[in-house]
């Protein structure tokens, strides 16, 4: 059974207003497509890592902060059983900060990186997994879009 995913929609290269005079240009991928071809395994996301990058920082002494959350508690099926986002993980390698391994979740965001105070330009990676979703899903597109937070903070 093949069964294809997709994720990740955000803002694609964008500046920012962090805070009252902070900007920042943060590029965020548009998309993360999980193929699975086993429910009963785990299967990486792709591209992988996807990077999310900011450049032209202007902080104020402050660092850049990025938190995703899933805009839905589920994937959106094409019929039948919904796999919850909490299926979602990420491993994360940061430059200019530090990338923080999570799990997706609707309720709150959950930090993905943390930036170094007053650094200018940085990165972090991000590899997707989707865990096993198990039994009685659908084969098709399920659909789910994550919606990220891009802040400035004192830390």
């Amino acid at each position: 059974m093949r069964i294809a995913l997709l994720g990740i929609a955000a803002l694609a290269a964008a500046a920012v207003r962090a805070g009252a005079q902070d900007t920042v240009n943060v590029s965020v991928p548009m998309a993360v497509t999980f193929t699975v071809t086993d429910v009963a395994r785990s299967t990486s996301g792709a591209p992988g890592p996807v990077r999310i990058s900011f450049s032209n920082a202007s902080l104020d002494g402050k660092a850049l902060r990025i938190s995703a959350q899933a805009d839905a508690a589920s994937f959106t099926p094409p019929s039948g059983a919904s796999i919850p986002a909490s299926k979602v993980s990420w491993s994360a390698a940061g430059n200019g900060g530090l990338g923080i391994s999570g799990t997706l979740g609707s309720s709150s965001y959950a930090m993905v990186f943390q930036g170094n105070p007053a650094t200018p330009s940085g990165h972090v990676d991000l590899g997707w997994t989707l865990a096993a979703p198990g039994s009685g899903i659908r084969a098709g597109v399920h659909q789910l879009t994550i919606r990220w937070k891009i802040e400035s903070i004192t830390p």
